[in-house]
């Protein structure tokens, strides 16, 4: 019965400790790796050495600068793609409030 009971007590602290770490601000790893990830990654480094092994010189220089150009191309793809998004999420808000003006605006008469 006590070791239950401890057991319990020991589950029970630990479960309400997750939400004050989960709390305190942190960002999360794929935040931190966003914001140093760049085209020099080693995935990246890995994938153009497997498709320039064998090449000429001058093949893997041409290989290596169109897969960054398309690594570029998609990564202002995505930053595009995104202030959409926090253009939209603003309007919405915006379209919102004024909504509630006006119905304000229509008790008040």
């Amino acid at each position: 019965m006590r070791r239950i009971l401890t057991a319990v007590i020991v589950i029970s602290l630990i479960l309400t400790s997750v939400p004050v770490f989960a709390a305190q601000g942190r960002k999360g790893a794929s935040d931190r790796a966003l914001e140093r990830a760049s085209d020099e990654a080693i995935f990246h480094r890995v994938g153009d050495w497997f498709a320039t092994i064998g090449k000429s010189e001058e093949e893997k220089e041409a290989i290596i600068a169109e897969r960054k150009a398309k690594r570029a191309a998609k990564r202002v793809q995505k930053e595009l793609e995104k202030q959409e998004r926090k253009a939209g999420k603003e309007a919405e808000k915006a379209e919102k409030k004024m909504k509630e003006k006006i119905k304000g605006f229509g008790e008040n008469s």
